[in-house]
């Protein structure tokens, strides 16, 4: 701690030197001190000399400089993979108790003098490595990187040490995944390189839509390890009959199989098939020698139409969003090229139309006539005094020929549909849509699911929304740059997910006929095994109102029979439940609730489809762990040599602990107790005075 100034030091001289003025004027005026007498003169001379420089001494705006030092340990992260593919085969007990224990004596011998951190990874980052069960569906190192660096970036990070046994079926290679953060990374190799004998379903090719009556292609890829002269016979199979079969002849060391066969889509709804290899002697495990899929067979397709102006990046980005889900069939037409039939669209998608030049008017017109629902995106070369015209509840007026550049986010309490979480929080991360610059208005009756914010500054005005006219559902997107939002989810989650669940929920609520019932119920059809069961419901009375305030069960019921009860929870005007993960199977519900004294029921079916990811390969990449260390400056060892991990960090001279100064300055006048100082010598000035008989 020490005491600085705002002005030059040097005038301190003057501050004590009032002190000492004042308090000789007051108290040795008279050297004989015929009023206190020398001592008690003294020390009231004191007293004042302390006052009066105290007091001077602030006028030269003292700070008060301190100087907090800390000291932060060297971390060394431990992250151990706790995915199914580590404890396959013989040693699986060796990993879950003896190996276990090793770990946990090497988290412990660093002492005190190294800040430990423990993770398990796999499907997700946890803490802790007091139980490995190695139940986890896949393993994905980025996730693990990802929280690492959140974790630790700009901390000490000493050391990271990452046991697995190389296998990755989810996320990027972790050589190219791991963000460097000036750490070494050290590798303990796990599972076995040895290929032991395996007969496998390597790989399951198949849409998981078909049409009800067409034949729908699967393509089967069966693997055999060390199975060199064994036969196995493959079989598919639904509701206990057998669809397919071959007898499969395996040779050398390993062999590759590939089956392409075609089957009947022959019953509307969830379609369970069965697909088998049979086994062969001696193989390391069976849980790879059957897979289920399921297929989701519909009576028909709808039509989406992408009715465009002109060529623009937009049109693609739509189009294969539209196209990732198999329900929808898209195509694209510029408007002047059209000639076909509207009415063979459920949808119809209209880029910069009504065009300048009077362009696609009539095909809207025609359209509107015969209630095709229309979604329009807005342009430089829109008309829209043409648009306007519509009367679809937008106008823009006074239309500048210019764009400005409009952000968006998620409209808090938009209940048409659901969107994920993460995707809500992507959008506030979108590029701007360049937007027609003029009088924007629409009407009340418009649902924004996404609204402008230009700059900081957040509006209500939609920036894609839905109405309905006239019993015709219409859609608004303001701007165009569509393209972007597509690169932008690309380059955040490495998939083009994001952006087609956004466009897929939009065509979905557009293209669906009116559901006129008072209760609806509504999820996936498909979930994975590590996938959590959610389903969404909506409840009406006769006047079509939202109802918020009422009970919902739902019982959902396995192929054994058994049923499971649960209760939905309100959200706003709809209802959604977690029912948590199920084991891999086909199922069926039914939910039920009474409205204005009347029961109703929604009924459906879902699937759970195997996550087979980490029993598929077996065969543990050691290659890959050692590179991965060589190239981050540390070494790979194996379970046995643990401990030469802790000597290898011990004897690092770079990695140590560090000292962080924190230097903080604060005014001295804000110290209370000088305040309290100054006043208890000038009251205690005043006792002696008036003690002495003066004043």
């Amino acid at each position: 701690m020490s005491i600085i100034t705002q002005a030059p030091a040097w005038l301190i001289i003057f501050c004590l030197l009032a002190g000492v003025i004042y308090a000789g004027a007051l108290y040795f005026r008279d050297r004989f001190n015929r009023n206190y007498g020398s001592a008690l003169a003294t020390i009231l001379g004191v007293m004042r000399f302390a006052c009066v420089s105290l007091l001077s001494l602030f006028l030269l705006k003292p700070l008060i400089k301190t100087i907090e030092r800390t000291l932060e340990k060297p971390i060394v992260v431990i992250a151990q993979d706790n995915s199914a593919s580590v404890a396959v085969g013989a040693d699986s007990t060796y990993y879950k108790k003896e190996y276990a224990e090793r770990l946990r004596q090497l988290a412990a011998s660093f002492g005190d003098d190294y800040d430990v951190r423990s993770l398990t990874f796999g499907e997700g980052v946890h803490e802790g490595i007091d139980t490995l069960e190695y139940t986890e569906q896949y393993t994905d190192f980025s996730s693990l990187f990802d929280d690492i660096t959140t974790r630790f970036s700009g901390r000490n990070l000493g050391a990271i040490i990452v046991a697995s046994d190389g296998l990755y079926n989810k996320g990027s290679n972790p050589i190219y995944a791991y963000k460097k953060l000036n750490a070494p990374v050290f590798t303990v190799a796990l599972g076995d390189t040895t290929v032991h004998r395996d007969v496998l379903i390597a790989d399951v090719a198949v849409n998981r839509l078909a049409y009800l009556g067409n034949r729908f292609p699967m393509e089967i890829t069966i693997e055999g390890r060390k199975a060199g002269g064994e036969t196995a016979t493959l079989s598919v199979s639904r509701k206990g009959n057998v669809l397919f079969s071959q007898s499969i002849t395996f040779s050398g060391e390993r062999s590759f199989h590939t089956i392409p066969l075609t089957l009947d889509a022959s019953e509307v709804g969830l379609q369970r098939y069965t697909i088998s290899i049979s086994r062969v002697n001696d193989e390391i495990t069976f849980a790879n020698n059957s897979r289920d899929v399921f297929i989701d067979v519909l009576d028909s397709r709808q039509k989406v139409l992408i009715l465009a102006h002109a060529p623009h990046p937009d049109l693609n980005a739509i189009r294969e969003a539209i196209a990732s889900n198999e329900s929808y069939k898209v195509d694209l037409k510029l408007a002047k090229d059209f000639n076909g039939n509207v009415s063979d669209y459920s949808l119809i998608i209209y880029h910069q139309l009504p065009a300048l030049g009077n362009g696609g008017s009539s095909i809207i017109t025609s359209a509107m006539e015969k209630k095709i629902p229309g979604l329009f995106v807005w342009g430089s070369a829109t008309d829209f005094n043409a648009y306007n015209g519509l009367s679809t509840g937008w106008s823009l007026g006074n239309y500048k020929n210019n764009a400005t550049d409009v952000a968006g986010s998620f409209k808090e309490g938009f209940s048409i549909f659901t969107l994920d979480t993460k995707l809500e929080g992507l959008i506030r991360t979108m590029p701007p849509l360049q937007v027609p610059f003029g009088d924007y208005s629409y009407s009340n009756s418009v649902q924004p699911v996404i609204t402008q914010q230009i700059g900081s500054i957040a509006t209500s005005k939609p920036l894609i929304g839905f109405n309905t006219v006239n019993d015709i559902k219409y859609g608004l997107i303001v701007g165009e740059g569509l393209w972007r939002w597509r690169i932008t989810a690309f380059q955040q989650t490495s998939a083009h997910d994001a952006f087609n669940e956004l466009m897929t929920k939009c065509v979905q609520y557009m293209a669906s006929k009116d559901d006129r019932s008072l209760f609806r119920v509504s999820a996936k059809n498909d979930f994975t095994e590590n996938e959590e069961i959610v389903f969404d419901a909506e409840l009406y009375n006769a006047s079509y109102e939202a109802i918020g305030d009422k009970e919902i069960a739902m019982r959902i019921m396995n192929e054994s029979g058994e049923n499971f009860s649960y209760q939905f929870s309100p959200r706003g005007n709809v209802y959604q439940l977690k029912a948590g993960k199920f084991p891999v199977g086909h199922y069926k519900y039914e939910a039920t609730a009474i409205s204005e004294g009347t029961e109703l029921k929604e009924r459906g079916e879902f699937s759970v489809s195997p996550l087979q990811l980490e029993i598929v390969n077996t065969i543990a990449d050691h290659r890959l762990m050692q590179q991965f260390a060589t190239e981050n400056n540390g070494v790979m060892v194996y379970p046995s040599n643990l401990e030469e991990l802790t000597e290898r960090i011990r004897n690092a001279k770079e990695i140590v602990s560090v000292s962080y100064e924190n230097k903080q300055l604060d005014e001295l006048i804000n110290y209370r107790w000088l305040a309290v100082l100054i006043i208890t010598l000038l009251a205690g000035e005043w006792l002696l005075r008036k003690r002495a008989g003066t004043y």
